[in-house]
């Protein structure tokens, strides 16, 4: 293994591509190419050196033969997928017999491209930037929409967490002073201690879940993790729909026509996403006011339309979801700093779906939540 010299003028300031193929011919054309183009390349032989120099220099991008002696190429690509560290870095396949079954394998265990021998530099060139483009965006969205949400944290926060303390201890204080209570107050206020700290726990339980995000947001392999995972929608949104129907106590608010349809995404972060849209639709829409949920198949998605009959909300409020904003603190009562459906749109988001949101407000909203289809085996 060795580090090509090439043009390099300042190797900190560039991408790194390692280059892995055991036809040195090849590999010092493809390292020329790259260098021309200012990458700082980084040669191997075989998979095995390929394995120690991805250890050593942490590359940006992994171009790699699939038949080399020692570990052919998808030995490789396995074994770095399985560790975390390595398992988010573009990885291009190139061969000179691409046979059908090859390639399918390979995009199976998570390659990202391929390019059949004999290719031109301007090939070679396009497929690199574009796999870069795409991770530097992906890196690029999921901060700012956590820079975002962040720079509001500090100012919602202590009073989302003072407001069900004050409940509980409170209440508490009551139940420790007054010696003359009936047995209907004892459980009216153990009620609302259980209330307060139920809103608590679901406020810790989304600031935990907004931590994880912030973690896994520059890990493309736990991305691409989280988007192995299938489930079926009526089971899931039934479950969903049960328990939020309990917790307010509105037996008929909920027109449900959701079909059966198979998509790509856990049924953890499923109910989540769920829980928190449809919550938003019960909290903020009156006794008696509808709430329709249906589902449509469009293209390769299938979208999960929420519509209530609530106070809705302006076009600059909705832009400001991302941002952790709540709106019209004074008037309304508001749970959760507004974390929940932030937390939906960025998961939603992660598992390659999207989530939307149409409102005018005093007629209500409709959010749609684009999932993509589960894939198929």
């Amino acid at each position: 293994m060795n580090q090509s010299d090439g043009s390099i003028k300042d190797s900190s300031a560039q991408q790194k591509i390692l280059v892995i193929d055991d036809d040195e011919s090849y590999r010092e054309i493809i390292t020329l190419a790259l260098s021309m183009a200012d990458y700082n390349v980084i040669e191997a032989k075989n998979g095995l050196d390929g394995l120690a120099a991805a250890k050593m220099y942490y590359p940006d991008l992994i171009l790699c033969d699939i038949n080399m002696p020692k570990m052919n190429g998808h030995e490789l690509l396995r074994t770095l997928k399985e560790e975390p560290d390595f398992a988010g870095i573009p990885f291009i396949f190139f061969t000179g017999n691409a046979a059908p079954g090859d390639l399918r394998k390979g995009m199976q265990m998570g390659a990202d491209d391929y390019l059949t021998k004999p290719f031109s530099a301007e090939e070679l060139l396009t497929a690199v930037e574009t796999r870069l483009t795409k991770k530097k965006k992906m890196q690029k969205y999921f901060e700012s929409q956590f820079d975002d949400i962040k720079a509001n944290i500090i100012s919602h926060l202590p009073h989302e967490f003072r407001t069900p303390l004050n409940g509980i201890l409170g209440f508490s204080q009551i139940l420790a002073d007054q010696n003359d209570l009936s047995e209907d107050e004892v459980k009216e206020i153990g009620v609302m201690i259980l209330r307060s700290g139920k809103r608590l726990q679901h406020l810790l339980e989304n600031m935990v879940l907004f931590g994880q995000l912030q973690l896994w947001m520059n890990d493309l392999h736990k991305i691409e993790e989280m988007r192995q995972k299938s489930t079926t929608l009526l089971e899931v949104s039934h479950a969903v729909i049960g328990k939020l129907l309990l917790r307010y106590k509105r037996a008929d608010a909920i027109s449900n026509t959701l079909n059966e349809s198979s998509v790509q995404i856990s049924s953890i972060y499923l109910t989540k996403i769920l829980e928190e849209v449809i919550d938003n639709a019960l909290k903020f829409s009156t006794a008696g006011a509808a709430i329709t949920i249906s589902n449509e198949k469009k293209g390769s998605s299938v979208n999960i339309i929420v519509r209530d009959e609530g106070r809705g909300m302006s076009e600059e409020q909705i832009q400001k979801i991302s941002g952790f904003q709540q709106f019209e603190r004074g008037y309304y009562e508001q749970q959760g700093a507004g974390l929940g459906l932030a937390i939906a749109k960025i998961v939603t988001e992660i598992h390659g779906g999207s989530l939307s949101i149409e409102s005018a407000e005093n007629k209500g909203t409709t959010v749609t939540i684009a999932i993509p289809n589960a894939k198929r085996n």
